[in-house]
């Protein structure tokens, strides 16, 4: 296992940080490529009345009613089972391919923010080269946190299915052990939000391991690291920042909740014209001339979705990862006060020139 030096308390300039993501966000644009992609069932399901008041002959024809839809849902099944497992695999290798792209895209944000930060030069190239040399162990590390989400899952579900089972097979004496179990939940979980309630936010842990995993992947991407190491470092680092790591997630969360703000007014300005357009398109009956000028219109705002998504998630992997290279020690952190100039000393004043 790699050793690292105790990282030692660090001090962030914010308005630093902010200005220096969003100067290299914008120097780089080509970054914002890899950025956009850096960060389903169906249910069939109706509500159903009998307002009349035929009695049975009415209930008989609507249970008619439903065992042919049934019927003839089960025999479109049949017919066109060969499509469903195509296009389900289908969906299935989408979902995957995209999963697989993300890693390189945050493997090249992360790596050419790091990159340029220490003085070297990133392009294209590059970044695609960066993304591709930590796709195996950022691949693992998605995999560790899939897993592990997959075990809490099942024991969730395996409790649940438990507390089920006593209450319908286990008689008057499961009753008692679920009544038991209830009440001994329900005290925990009094006593869990008075304790949360009274020491912090009830967000507040959920907000910490969000940024656990946050850094703990810039861990594995600029360090590499594997998983349980990563998550030992970054233990260290955030216990040992803690304040400095709070204050940076609450302006992120300021920054991204004003940049959406700013996006859903622009977007919605952006959609107006489209919206005029489709109101003429209705009011001339579908004119085939109307519904061109509305389908090429309703293409501004969408691309107006794409690249404010892909400016946002490039600006905040580069600021998350200027923060963690600060907090790790990979960068000199800032100064709180500036120092004063050796040659000017601060009990004398400064020289002024004299006329003669």
């Amino acid at each position: 296992m790699r050793a690292y030096p105790h990282p030692p308390r660090k001090y962030i300039d914010i308005s630093k940080l902010i200005t220096d993501s969003w100067r290299l966000v914008w120097r780089h644009k080509f970054l914002w490529f890899f950025g956009l992609f850096a960060g389903g069932s169906a249910s069939f399901g109706g509500w159903s009345g009998n307002f009349s008041t035929g009695g049975d002959s009415q209930h008989s024809n609507n249970s008619g009613q439903t065992d042919r839809t049934a019927q003839e849902f089960s025999n479109w099944i049949n017919a066109h089972l060969t499509l469903i497992f195509i296009m389900v695999a289908a969906v299935i290798a989408i979902i995957l391919l995209l999963w697989l792209w993300s890693i390189i895209c945050r493997g090249a944000v992360i790596g050419s923010v790091r990159d340029t930060r220490q003085g070297g030069s990133i392009s294209f190239g590059s970044a695609f080269a960066r993304g591709r040399e930590s796709f195996g162990r950022l691949f693992l590390f998605d995999l560790f946190l899939f897993f592990l989400s997959l075990c809490l899952i099942i024991i969730i579900a395996a409790s649940v299915l438990f507390l089920i089972f006593l209450a319908m097979v286990a008689g008057k004496v499961g009753w008692a052990l679920l009544s038991l179990l209830g009440l001994w939940s329900l005290t925990f979980l009094i006593f869990g939000l008075a304790y949360l309630a009274c020491c912090t936010f009830w967000f507040v842990p959920w907000v910490f391991l969000g940024i656990i995993v946050n850094f703990a992947a810039r861990s594995v991407i600029l360090e590499g690291n594997r998983p349980i190491a990563a998550f030992r470092r970054i233990w260290r680092i955030v216990m040992d920042n803690l304040s400095q790591t709070l204050l940076v997630f609450l302006v992120s969360l300021g920054l991204s909740i004003g940049a959406s703000i700013a996006i859903t007014i622009g977007v919605g300005l952006t959609a107006i014209p489209a919206g005029i357009a489709w109101f003429f398109a209705y009011s001339a009956d579908w004119n085939l001339a109307s519904i061109v000028i509305a389908s090429s219109l309703t293409l501004i705002p969408l691309v107006a979705i794409i690249l404010a998504a892909a400016v946002m998630n490039t600006y905040f992997t580069t600021f998350w990862t200027i923060t963690y290279d600060k907090l790790a020690g990979h960068e000199s952190s800032d100064e709180r006060f500036p120092r004063q100039s050796a040659t000017s000393s601060p009990l004398q004043p400064p020289h002024l020139p004299t006329g003669k």
